[in-house]
């Protein structure tokens, strides 16, 4: 008899598990996963010699492959999930241009009301530290001794698709994957777990995560794509990176 009770509750997990939000939830959970704690990979491990030979580029080398496996974990591979698995297409996930006019003009407004936070954000002590990440656990005559303007906009440039990963994780797979499911909850199923993600990150980051996710998502939403999200993402951190390098009088 307890094994009659027990079969159903077992077969409805495992049913729940194959389902469309089911694997986006358990596959989205694993690749953040791999792709470890502030975006170093669990197996960065395998390239510590070329990471680690020069100290003062280390962290640059890091933020590469960060980048790089990145975008294999939480992109493409996604991407195959929902071709494959699900027979949809990226602009169904918000990788079409969506509604130009709107997303343009939302994503403006965006970058002007956050502008100000970031400026702020740029004078805190913690977020020094982190910031810029390619000088991540670098004292100030360390940085000043590896800073050179080609390496920074490379990494810059690079930085792009940093938040490309970071959009289309929680934006683009959770949120459009799971919205017809649970409709506007999808909004709250994606923020947690970009909130814990950010939970290593100083006070005054993480104090902004659910403003900026929970905005970012409705944006996304409205006008059926990531792009207007991804591009001001990485322009306010361009600019903070700028502002933290200027107030430190490293140029």
């Amino acid at each position: 008899m307890l094994k009659a009770m027990a079969e159903p509750g077992i077969q409805d997990f495992w049913d729940a598990l194959r389902s469309k939000g089911g694997i986006i939830i358990w596959s989205s959970v694993l690749l953040l996963l791999l792709w470890g704690p502030k975006g170093v990979p669990m197996f960065s491990g395998w390239f510590s010699g070329w990471l680690t030979s020069n100290p003062a580029v280390a962290a640059y080398r890091i933020q590469l492959v960060s980048i790089a496996f990145g975008i294999i974990l939480l992109v493409l591979v996604p991407l195959l999930i929902v071709r494959a698995l699900f027979a949809q297409t990226p602009s169904e996930y918000g990788l079409g241009l969506g509604n130009i006019r709107e997303g343009v003009l939302l994503m403006s407004l965006l970058f002007v009301c956050a502008l100000p936070f970031f400026y702020l954000a740029s004078a805190d002590h913690a977020m020094w530290s982190e910031y810029p990440m390619i000088y991540r656990g670098l004292d100030l005559p360390q940085i000043m001794h590896a800073f050179n303007w080609q390496t920074f906009l490379i990494f810059e440039a690079a930085y792009l698709g940093f938040f490309l990963v970071i959009e289309f994780t929680f934006r683009s797979y959770l949120l459009f994957g799971l919205i017809d499911r649970f409709g506007p909850y999808a909004i709250l199923l994606q923020l947690l777990p970009y909130c814990i993600w950010h939970l290593t990150k100083p006070f005054m980051e993480f104090a902004g995560t659910p403003v900026w996710g929970i905005a970012v998502a409705v944006i996304a939403l409205r006008v059926r794509s990531i792009y207007y999200i991804v591009l001001p993402h990485w322009a306010l951190n361009v600019f903070l990176d700028i502002m933290i390098l200027h107030r430190r009088h490293v140029f």
